[in-house]
C-alpha cells in the first residue's frame, strides 16, 4: 500500500465527524482529526495537533512568515503524522477558516492556501463536502455554541431552553461560508485526486453511501465497514422549538446560498 494523505475540506456541521470515523473503522488510516484545532479535547490524538507541534519545535511566527521557511516547517509535519501513521493513510481534515494558520506573508485571502499547495505536493487525496441545505448547516452550528453539545443532541439536553439566532451575524457568515466554498471548489480542479460531494450525497440514514464509497475507493482501496457509524447519531432535537426566528433566518441564508452558489452547484 503506497501511503497517502487524505484531506477533509468542509464547514462547521457538514458531517466530517462521522465521516473520519468512517474511514478510520477502515483500519486503512490514522485518524488525526482537525490538526489545527486548539483544544485537545477535541481531536482524536492531541499530540499530533499543529499547535503541539509548534510549540515541541519551539516554531514561531517570524518562522511562518518567510516562504522558505514555511515549506520546511510543513514537510517536517507532514513528514511526522506519515510517520506515525505508517503504513496507514493520514487523515486530517481542514476548515474552511484554518487554512490560513499554516501561511506566509504578503498573500491575498483569495489566493491559494499555501498549505494546500504543499498538500498537493505531497500528491493528497482532497475530499470537499458541502452542504445544500446551508441553513439547517449554520443553524446548527449555532445551537451547539449555545449549548456546547455536538452530537446526539435531544430535548433532555437542551432542556426547554430557546436562542434567538442573530439574523445579521448569520448573513455575514452566510457570505463568507460561500465564498470559502466557491475558493476552494475552484483551487481543487487542478487536483486529480478529489471528491466534491454534497453532504446529503454522503450519508443515507446515518450510513456512508456507495456513491461516495464508489469514488473513494478509486483513489484509496479499502473496506467500509457495514451499518451505523459508530456512536455518531443524528439529532433529534426540531430547531424550530430551539430558535424561535429559525423560518427568518433559514430564508436569509437559503437567499445568500442561491446568489453565491452557482459555481458549484
Amino acid at each position: 500500500m503506497v501511503q497517502r494523505i487524505i484531506c477533509i475540506i468542509a464547514g462547521q456541521r457538514a458531517g466530517t465527524t462521522a465521516l473520519q470515523s468512517a474511514i478510520e473503522a477502515t483500519g486503512a488510516a490514522v485518524n488525526y482529526g482537525e490538526i489545527f484545532h486548539t483544544d485537545p479535547l477535541k481531536v482524536p490524538k492531541p499530540e499530533s495537533m499543529f499547535l503541539n507541534f509548534a510549540r515541541n519545535n519551539n516554531i514561531g511566527i517570524a518562522d511562518i512568515m518567510v516562504a522558505d521557511k514555511a515549506t520546511a516547517i510543513i514537510d517536517s509535519y507532514l513528514n511526522m503524522l506519515e510517520a506515525d501513521a505508517r503504513p496507514k493513510h493520514v487523515l486530517v481534515d481542514v476548515k474552511f477558516n484554518s487554512w490560513s494558520i499554516l501561511s506566509p506573508a504578503w498573500r491575498y485571502h483569495s489566493r491559494e492556501p499555501f498549505f494546500f499547495q504543499c498538500l498537493k505536493q505531497s500528491e493528497a487525496v482532497f475530499l470537499f463536502i458541502w452542504r445544500e441545505n446551508l441553513a439547517e448547516q449554520m443553524l446548527s452550528d449555532f445551537i451547539y455554541r449555545q449549548v456546547g453539545v455536538l452530537h446526539n443532541l435531544d430535548e433532555d439536553t437542551i432542556a426547554g431552553r430557546k436562542f434567538e439566532a442573530p439574523i445579521q451575524q448569520l448573513k455575514w457568515l452566510a457570505i463568507h461560508i460561500c465564498r470559502s466554498e466557491a475558493y476552494m471548489y475552484n483551487y481543487l480542479q487542478s487536483c486529480p485526486a478529489k471528491i466534491i460531494i454534497k453532504y446529503e450525497n454522503l450519508f443515507h440514514e446515518g450510513v456512508l453511501t456507495d456513491r461516495f464509497k464508489t469514488a473513494f475507493n478509486e483513489f484509496v482501496k479499502v473496506t467500509f465497514p457495514d451499518g451505523p457509524l459508530g456512536d455518531i447519531r443524528p439529532n433529534t432535537i426540531n430547531k424550530r422549538d430551539v430558535v424561535p426566528n429559525y423560518d427568518e433566518a433559514a430564508a436569509v441564508i437559503a437567499e445568500i446560498a442561491a446568489e453565491h452558489r452557482w459555481v458549484y452547484r
